[in-house]
């Protein structure tokens, strides 16, 4: 029995271990940003509150019903009469239907602006939402990869430092390289201490963006290939971030709503035309009248003659707020257009930049071993195996940078063009492999 509870134990125990050991790709925390980030809930409130605009603005093309109750005093004097004075109750029913009202029409028409508009809002933060948790996720993985880069850097300038002590102490060496190799070590720790000084910020960001820490991230492996970017040209991609990113689509939506306001208040020129009917039964009190029944139906047809100014005054507030929606619109689409330049730009630079790093890291190497192999023969010093290090370990940071900025960018790109979606995040995270811990 105990045998059996010592292996359900052992069994639970590496369950646990084999659960916190995996590495959460970019797909599981751009998901919980997404399910975590206030931004979206705010805009999904604000989504679900415009899409009653349209039924709001419905309801004022409808009947309008309405009944009550009442009691009245009733004061009759007739000349020669003798006054009459008497309580009389009843209740009664109102009805009134628009046959013709601009602006109420116009308001109905501006409402399915509105709920395109809360749509675009709601797409805009979970695109935005999912480029913080891009970010945040890649600057994670930089951090992490350069705080291992200075471990490796400062393992090699302990090495190289053993070495010259041994030389120095055979006489084969001066003080000064000693000193020399000090001060490399000592730049070397400070890059250490600040690369886990940035780690922990970008954890915290991390975790900002998502609601929970990520122990484990999975990362980018050196040799694998960066995504490719679809053939259309720069051009193709500006014109379709001018016509269809969503700050572009939410100022054209605005736009839209500013001119529906012009209408609205040219339409109050316009004659408004109801229908109107009434039906009150009241019945008789105290004996001094009959019951009564008045049913009323009317066509009624109401012409604004003259309102102060208030109309004019109105139209060219809302002209002014139409100029001003179509000049952020301007605004927007110039935006857009210049923001999927400059990223079409940059993953363009930095994927060859990284590709030229690549080759530069090769040929760091074998500078390096080959300096290495010229000091112990005398042909080189230890500040050149030291600056060979220096530049090997500064082109490796370089190159893990390049990399995370150039998918960096070109998911910015998607972004700009408003195309950034699921699929997009899944292919980068197939990229990634389960070997990276941000903690270590």
């Amino acid at each position: 029995m105990r045998n059996r509870s010592l292996t359900a134990w052992s069994m639970a125990g590496c369950l646990l271990i084999a659960t916190c050991a995996r590495a959460e790709d970019l797909a599981a925390v751009v998901e919980q940003t997404l399910e975590y980030d206030s931004q979206i809930a705010q805009a999904r409130a604000n989504y679900e509150a415009s899409k009653q605009a349209v039924p709001i603005a419905r309801a004022a093309l409808l009947p309008q019903i309405s009944g009550g109750w009442g009691r009245a005093y009733n004061r009759i004097d007739v000349e020669e009469f003798p006054r009459q004075t008497y309580w009389q109750s009843g209740w009664m029913v109102n009805i009134s239907q628009p046959i013709f009202d601009w602006t109420k029409w116009t308001a109905y028409q501006q409402a399915d602006f509105v709920v395109a508009q809360g749509a675009v809002g709601l797409a805009d933060a979970r695109q935005a939402a999912m480029l913080r948790a891009i970010v945040a996720y890649f600057e994670a993985l930089s951090a992490e990869d350069e705080l291992k880069r200075t471990n490796d850097y400062l393992a090699a300038i302990d090495a190289q430092l053993d070495v010259i002590r041994r030389k120095r102490a055979a006489g084969e060496t001066t003080v000064i390289d000693v000193q020399e190799a000090g001060v490399a070590r000592e730049q070397a720790q400070l890059q250490r201490l600040n690369a886990e000084q940035d780690l922990a910020a970008k954890r915290r960001a991390v975790e900002q963006v998502s609601g929970r820490p990520f122990s484990r991230l999975a990362a980018l492996p050196p040799t694998a290939p960066l995504p490719p970017l679809a053939g259309e040209g720069v051009d193709v991609w500006a014109d379709q971030a001018r016509s269809s990113g969503f700050t572009v689509q939410a100022k054209q939506l605005e736009w839209e709503i500013a001119k529906m306001e012009s209408k609205k208040v040219r339409a109050a020129h316009y004659p408004v035309v109801n229908v109107t009917g009434s039906y009150t039964p009241a019945g008789a009190a105290s004996g001094y009248a009959r019951p009564t029944t008045t049913t009323t139906g009317m066509l009624s047809v109401m012409i604004p003659l003259f309102s102060g100014g208030e109309i004019q005054a109105r139209l060219r507030q809302t002209l002014a707020l139409e100029d001003k929606a179509q000049e952020g619109m301007t605004t927007a689409m110039r935006d857009a257009e210049a923001a999927a330049r400059d990223d079409h730009a940059r993953y363009a630079r930095e994927r060859a930049r990284s590709e030229s790093l690549g080759r530069l890291i090769r040929s760091s190497r074998d500078t390096l071993s080959a300096t290495e192999i010229g000091y112990k023969v005398g042909s080189r010093t230890s500040l050149d195996v030291l600056r060979a290090l220096d530049t090997l370990y500064s082109t490796q940071r370089d190159f893990m940078r390049s990399r995370y900025d150039a998918i960096v960018a070109l998911l910015k790109l998607k972004a700009d063009a408003a195309t950034l979606g699921s699929g997009d995040i899944a292919q980068v995270s197939s990229m990634l492999s389960q070997g990276a811990d941000v903690a270590r």
